[in-house]
């Protein structure tokens, strides 16, 4: 008997899935003293309104709508300096995620100080997937395969490093709640198809649908739909394929209203919208697919990828390729043989092709998880026990042998070491953000004034450290002004009293991996995501243009030269 099997026999004595749950909610405990942090301090100004931020106050129900598209609306946020002045006045990233929403309405007008109870109810939305994860991994592996298998892969999703973002940062709470309510819709629909249960057949799509208005990656439920009807239904064909019918009517009529009430993106470089530019989406799939896939098997996290230059960038993407041949490699006597094996293998991928729509970070990995643990513990009980599947060449046996010990090292020893540093990882980043800011004058006469700044560290968080100011009852200015992009030396040259000349060396929105200071870049710079948060709010398809002026309050601004 192995050590993962008497490990995972064990915890199926105590209840199961008691422990998997408790291990996940202690992993991520640490969270309770990270208080509200970044997008947080957005989410409770819409909910709790803001006289300092009433020019762009939201909806309760809206927290999610950073920039609404809305031309006027725009102005706005870069007039007081909220937003930088290059902000396409058309840019959209207008978020509806109104389940995700109520949870906050309860957070911030039941205990609206108490944030650590706040991070109580984000850990027990973490333990609910915990629960339902144990659930579907029963019901699928329990099939063919002993119940202490379910086990093992109910105890990688629990400890997976990568949730950690998701269970201990607030504003992600909304990957949690989606992922839950997306198991639940794999759940109810194979006991309708397997059980004849008829709830299934109302239950799953009303799942399927909380679960979209929990966040947009539950889209990523679909992919195990589809592929549950390829490999797990055992009805005919035809009926295969419309028993997808009530899911895919509540995944249209989601979209639909979606599109239609103004939600999505727009003009911004590091969101793509898939069906507005499919061309540029199919080229972030290739991209960012197999970094966020090496990051759910292995190391190093996807996160890093955002400070490679791109010479490294493009060494991390190959080196992604060669570990999944790898990977694929081992996995394949598995996949080809056994039904469960291949529903795990193609929802984790389809559900990998949603989350490259953004930059590629591990806290998407929610819904690709589900189908890579569940297919990791088939694959490592099967080899230990030397299942049917299991080659008998030698040289096969040594390579898993070792791709084995390196895969438990990674998900039962790393991960769950790295998970409660990672669930606290937003405060560290906040914190060395506010240090610089706390630089800032406290003078009440700042409320009134314009702040000025040469050379801003990153322009995409100045509505981040007002925000964090006015939360602790120091002076705002009542609007602020960024002459330079993040990252690069500029030169300021005064015309006369009223007139700057600012030139920053290498130009503003400077392409990602641009480092003018250096002949040769760095292989890792804190710059390169500046460079990137600088293109959220303007997409290289709609450039600025010579002698173009932009009119605000405190400034006029005109483009006087171009770059190449």
């Amino acid at each position: 008997m192995s050590r993962l099997q008497r490990l995972s026999e064990w915890i199926g004595r105590w209840r199961y899935p008691v422990v998997p749950i408790l291990l996940g909610i202690l992993l991520a405990a640490p969270s309770l003293l990270v208080g509200i942090q970044a997008d947080d301090l957005f989410i409770r100004s819409a909910i709790r309104g803001s006289e300092q931020f009433s020019d762009i106050s939201l909806s309760p129900w809206q927290p999610y709508m950073y920039m609404d598209g809305d031309p006027v609306r725009n102005h706005v946020l870069i007039d007081h300096g909220w937003m930088p002045w290059w902000m396409d006045l058309h840019c959209r990233a207008a978020l509806s995620r109104p389940l995700t929403a109520l949870t906050f309405m309860w957070d911030y007008y039941v205990w609206p100080d108490h944030p650590a109870l706040m991070h109580v109810q984000s850990l027990m939305w973490y333990g609910l997937l915990i629960g339902a994860v144990a659930i579907l991994y029963r019901r699928i592996i329990g099939q063919s395969l002993p119940y202490w298998v379910a086990v093992l892969a109910t105890l990688l999703y629990a400890v997976d490093d990568s949730h950690g973002i998701p269970a201990g940062w607030l504003a992600n709470r909304n990957a949690t709640i989606a992922a839950f309510f997306g198991v639940l819709t794999l759940i109810a629909h194979d006991r309708w198809r397997r059980d004849g249960w008829r709830v299934g057949v109302w239950l799953a799509p009303l799942a399927f649908l909380a679960a979209l208005l929990a966040k947009e990656e539950a889209v990523s439920t679909g992919g195990y739909l589809f592929a549950y009807a390829l490999f797990l239904d055992r009805g005919r064909w035809p009926r295969r394929l419309a028993s997808l019918a009530p899911c895919l009517l509540a995944g249209l009529g989601w979209y639909v209203g979606y599109k239609w009430l103004g939600y999505g993106v727009f003009a911004s470089e590091v969101y793509v919208d898939p069906a507005n530019d499919p061309l540029r989406f199919a080229g972030r799939v290739a991209g960012n697919g197999p970094i966020l896939l090496l990051g759910l098997w292995g190391l190093p996290p996807s996160d890093i990828s955002l400070i490679w230059s791109p010479s490294f960038l493009r060494l991390h993407w190959f080196s992604a390729i060669g570990f999944l041949a790898l990977i694929g490699l081992m996995i394949r006597p598995l996949v080809a043989r056994e039904p469960i094996a291949r529903f795990w293998f193609v929802g984790m991928v389809l559900s990998v092709i949603p989350i490259c729509a953004v930059f590629s970070s591990d806290r998407l990995l929610m819904f690709p998880g589900i189908g890579a643990m569940g297919l990791l513990a088939q694959w490592l009980t099967g080899h230990s026990r030397n299942a049917n599947w299991v080659p008998t060449a030698r040289w096969w046996r040594g390579i898993a042998r070792v791709c084995g010990s390196i895969l438990v090292g990674i998900h039962l020893i790393f991960a769950p070491l790295h998970f409660p540093f990672v669930a606290v990882v937003m405060k560290f980043a906040v914190q060395a953000l506010n240090n610089l800011h706390d630089t800032i004058p406290d003078d009440r006469a700042f409320a009134q004034q314009t702040a000025v700044f040469a050379n801003s560290p990153a322009c995409i968080t100045d509505l981040l450290w007002i925000q964090t100011r006015w939360q602790d009852g120091r002076p705002v200015p009542r609007r602020t002004l960024n002459l330079s992009p993040s990252g690069s030396a500029a030169s300021i040259t005064r015309l006369d009293e009223r007139t700057l000349v600012v030139r920053p060396l290498g130009g503003y929105l400077q392409p990602r991996g641009l480092y003018p200071e250096a002949e040769t870049p760095p292989p890792m710079s804190f710059r390169y995501q500046a460079q990137l948060m600088d293109m959220v709010v303007r997409s290289e398809s709609r450039p600025m243009h010579l002698h173009e002026t932009i009119d605000l309050t405190a400034v006029t601004i005109e483009i006087t030269e171009l770059t190449d």
